[in-house]
């Protein structure tokens, strides 16, 4: 295994560790599902891999850094008014 696999591998079990002692913030389903990517792609591609890592932490580091969290998912409310504004006219 190369040095930075190895790495990558590391930092996925230290995230899984953190996740297994429930001190992660943060929603739990979607740090799985980027776990469970990471780990998808660890074999073969350890640079995706560490992408997914790297959206793991993205919570914690919103925290930290506000324009982080520039990305957050909308709430239902503003889907549906971005909706209608753009499927108005549509329908």
């Amino acid at each position: 295994m190369s040095e930075e696999r190895k790495k990558v591998a590391q930092r996925l079990g230290d995230r899984l560790a953190r996740l297994e002692a429930k001190t992660h913030k943060g929603p739990v389903h979607w740090l799985a599902h980027h776990l469970h990517n990471a780990l998808e792609h660890l074999p073969h591609d350890h640079a995706t891999a560490d992408m997914h890592l790297d959206e793991f932490d993205r919570y914690e580091l919103a925290q930290e850094y506000p324009e982080l969290d520039k990305d957050k998912v909308p709430s239902v409310e503003e889907l549906r008014s971005r909706f209608d504004m753009i499927a108005g006219g549509m329908i």
